[in-house]
């Protein structure tokens, strides 16, 4: 028998998964649901925990802390499946401290967060902003011809971490005819679809002759603050930066003093340093900046996308197989 771990909403979605999981392969898995606010589960209950798989951080919130609190003092927690790709938090490091293994769902949100990232692109890039304000001043104001927007074939993109979300903003990229160059430490692979690979401590060469800067990179120590000042002072001032991975990876104070001064184009945000977002940010008003609350991935199917991820792991842990989308290290 294999003792779950689960927020009583989340099981009303995976049950019928889950029970012909266990009609597949005549094991019984037995379900411990997350206590109620303000309650908590028995010692002798927590010692029955073999694995747990929390809800998603983006709608219950307060569940999933509830969920952490009783999984940190469940002594005989084996694994843990997170509906997300970011292990970023403290509460990570210290579960894999314990011994107990983490799977996550890297790559569920790739394409819509990389959809959201070429809308962005594609907003700026082809000149909607002008657009928007001929429009409501009212104007029939075409560019002139002196001034057309750059022709996306001569736009050159820097993405900032080749993972899943990387890799499809890559594909996207790609395809309509931007020249892309990726980041990442390890070899290309023959299905980038980069025109160029370079390592994080190459990057500053090639700052100067970017279009726009995507950053889609795990929060690391390597990547914390990575660009600070002098990198971002590299970047000519038609350069555009999209961030769709961790605020802190780059200096935000740093971006804002250049967006509203004219060093940079523009910017697409859905993450910051802090959130959510002080209301007192100057980048809120900034119209060359566009926000969303930490929201790229949003998607009506999000819980088709991540529940299929958990229900494969836990159908090998059952078999004692390997897991998909193992964590080793925080």
């Amino acid at each position: 028998m294999t003792n779950l771990l689960i927020d009583p909403i989340l099981y009303t979605l995976y049950k019928d998964d889950i029970l012909a999981i266990e009609q597949r392969n005549l094991h019984a898995i037995k379900t411990i649901f997350v206590p109620e606010s303000g309650k908590r589960l028995s010692p002798d209950i927590l010692k029955e925990i073999d694995i747990a798989t929390p809800p998603n951080p983006d709608y219950e919130r307060a569940a999933v802390r509830r969920f952490y609190g009783t999984a940190l003092r469940a002594p005989n927690l084996k694994w843990i499946h997170l509906p997300h790709a970011g292990i970023d938090d403290p509460v990570f490091g210290d579960l894999l401290q314990k011994g107990v293994r983490l799977t996550n769902a890297s790559g569920a949100m790739a394409e819509p967060i990389a959809a959201t990232a070429i809308g962005a692109l594609l907003y700026f890039s082809r000149g909607f902003p002008r657009w928007v304000r001929s429009q409501k001043s009212h104007m029939w104001d075409q560019y002139p011809f002196q001034n057309l927007p750059k022709d996306i074939r001569q736009q050159h993109i820097l993405i900032f971490g080749l993972g899943a979300i990387g890799s499809e903003i890559a594909r996207l990229g790609n395809a309509l005819g931007f020249k892309v160059t990726g980041v990442r430490r390890s070899a290309k692979r023959l299905a980038d679809n980069i025109e160029q690979l370079i390592t994080p401590d190459q990057v500053k060469t090639i700052l100067p002759d970017l279009d726009w800067l995507i950053v889609s990179s795990p929060l690391t120590e390597a990547t914390h603050n990575f660009f600070s000042d002098e990198l971002l002072d590299l970047l000519p001032s038609n350069a555009g930066v999209i961030n769709i991975a961790r605020g802190e990876i780059i200096d935000e104070d740093s971006l804002i003093a250049r967006l509203s001064d004219g060093r940079l184009s523009c910017a697409y945000l859905d993450v910051f340093e802090e959130e959510p977002l002080n209301k007192e940010s100057p980048l809120w008003d900034l119209e060359n900046v566009i926000i969303s609350p930490h929201d790229s991935g949003a998607t009506s199917a999000v819980d088709e996308r991540l529940k299929g991820y958990f229900l494969r792991n836990l159908e090998l842990w059952i078999k004692d197989e390997p897991l998909e989308n193992e964590v080793f290290e925080r």
